[in-house]
């Protein structure tokens, strides 16, 4: 049986996305650096960096190239197009409240998890990690509880794609130890991320579920392992977590 064969990339594309990476993660970076960090010339990078500004994607300042803002546009025609974005927004802004810690709202795009909305509680733990962040859904409890609800071959495309990397001491690494925490999250009907991804960190987190089974995306709750405890899961996050996820849902379904 002949495998199939990846798809043709074009390399011009792939460094404008390379170079607009690198200005998202530093927050502002000159040509010098990023011509040194990705490894081009610095007249390849003032190419692109032109190219990039005609088109708002990025932005001269005095300490050099930052994201411009096109991207906000980009941003909220991507939101229009998620049905339930505004509601679950609304929900997720209670559960913050009630619960004084971060909540999440996360989509599966292909192979990975993308968090498209966050809102700070009156104790959450600030994140470094950015809304839009692609993240591998193995290692987070939103991740694992819309993959518990995926079609097994769904699930067999991100253990390949991903390899299910090890992120701390606690990430489950294992296909078979990852297919039986699966069951174990459909069967309790929610997921729970034990210092997983990030040391310190602990989540729960639930599917958002269609009329028909499938997954519309997911829901968490994080903090830290001081507060997340097990016993607060099972008194309280656990009971807020679905009501929310069940509100979303019916909801979802009258609209």
């Amino acid at each position: 049986m002949e495998r199939d064969e990846p798809p043709r990339s074009i390399q011009a594309v792939e460094r404008t996305c390379e170079i607009i990476g690198a200005i998202e993660r530093e927050g502002a970076m000159g040509i010098t650096e990023l011509a040194e960090e990705l490894g081009i010339t610095k007249g390849t990078v003032h190419t692109h960096l032109a190219t990039l500004s005609r088109e708002g994607l990025v932005s001269k300042s005095e300490d050099g190239y930052r994201l411009g803002l096109r991207p906000i546009s980009l941003a909220e025609r991507v939101k229009e197009r998620i049905e339930i974005y505004d509601l679950v927004a609304s929900e997720l802004g209670k559960l913050a409240e009630m619960t004084g810690e971060r909540t999440q709202f996360a989509l599966l795009e292909g192979t990975k998890a993308v968090v498209v909305h966050r809102v700070e509680g009156e104790n959450a733990i600030k994140t470094t990690s950015p809304v839009g962040r692609y993240v591998d859904p193995h290692c987070i409890s939103v991740g694992l509880a819309m993959m518990a609800h995926l079609p097994e071959r769904r699930v067999a495309e991100i253990v390949e794609e991903s390899g299910l990397p090890r992120r701390t001491e606690n990430t489950v690494t294992d296909p078979e130890a990852l297919r039986r925490r699966l069951e174990e999250v459909r069967e309790r009907g929610y997921a729970v991320d034990d210092e997983e991804r990030v040391r310190g960190v602990r989540c729960i987190g639930a599917p958002l579920r269609d009329d028909e089974g499938g997954v519309l995306g997911g829901i968490s709750i994080s903090g830290p392992a001081r507060r997340i405890t097990d016993d607060k899961i099972e008194t309280e996050l656990k009971d807020e977590l679905l009501r929310t996820a069940n509100v979303i849902e019916v909801n979802a379904e009258l609209s």
